[in-house]
């Protein structure tokens, strides 16, 4: 195993300069190379975060032998094409959610990985908040009983504009895409996978889903209601954990980056 793991960034976009802000903090890991499909852009992005190599294209990077992981922070509909490049060239992954924009993606991407033994992941933070964590560990020690219901609620506050990635459907935009991964995630998380989901909500003129009622139900009766809101600010992903008739709320989570 190599002392340190060598990164390198797909998408230098403003949550791949969050993620490279942060590298100092990570032991053994060290941020190698970024690669966007403008030169001038990933130099600029090398510069800012001080990253030795910048490329002007995804296939400079996924060629590099010195590269040992990949995180792919490209607009959804651009995950699995990257994802599937990268794992082919033999490079683990950590994809920026929504995963791919499609389930079929998903599963290829899962394939293929498990085919060439390599790893992926999808960058989904809100699992290793240290309040989620907690609250996963009383759920499993049975300090709270058998959790029945889970309730979450998650929007943000942007206007409206049709070139933004959040509106734009050639972007992957919407609500559930963008917003509703992590409200359906915190559901699999203390629930697991439901055997039905009902969904209702509402488009922007764009055509992207502006916000969304999900209901998701179990087989023993169980369910997780969750409100997925673009255009509004709400509260962070995950607010009540319920288990007959008693509530506890996870501490306050920091809004999604």
């Amino acid at each position: 195993m190599p002392e340190s793991i060598r990164w390198g960034i797909v998408g230098p976009g403003r949550i791949a300069g969050n993620v490279a802000r942060d590298f100092p903090l990570t032991p053994r890991a060290e941020l190698a190379a970024v690669a966007s499909r403008s030169l001038p852009r990933a130099q600029d992005f090398a510069g800012a975060h001080q990253i030795p190599r910048a490329y002007g294209s995804y296939r400079e990077l996924l060629a590099d032998p010195d590269i040992d992981a990949v995180y792919i922070a490209t607009p959804h509909p651009q995950h699995r094409q990257t994802a599937i490049a990268a794992l082919t060239a033999g490079k683990a992954i950590l994809v920026e959610k929504t995963f791919t924009a499609t389930v079929s993606g998903a599963q290829e991407v899962i394939d293929i990985a498990r085919a060439r033994g390599v790893f992926a992941m999808e960058a989904m933070w809100t699992r290793f908040q240290p309040a989620i964590v907690a609250a996963k560990d009383l759920v499993d020690d049975g300090a709270i009983g058998e959790v029945r219901q889970v309730q979450a609620d998650l929007g943000v506050d942007r206007p409206f504009d049709r070139e933004d990635r959040l509106f734009n459907p050639a972007l992957g935009g919407g609500a559930l895409l963008d917003l509703g991964v992590y409200v359906v995630s915190l559901a699999q998380y203390f629930l697991g996978d439901p055997a039905a989901v009902v969904a209702h909500g509402s488009l922007f003129p764009t055509g992207v889903d502006a916000e969304a009622g999900l209901l998701l139900r179990y087989d023993d009766g169980r369910h997780r209601d969750a409100v997925v809101l673009a255009p509004a600010p709400h509260a962070g992903p995950g607010s009540h954990l319920r288990h007959r008739g008693l509530d506890r709320h996870p501490s306050p989570l920091p809004p999604p980056t």
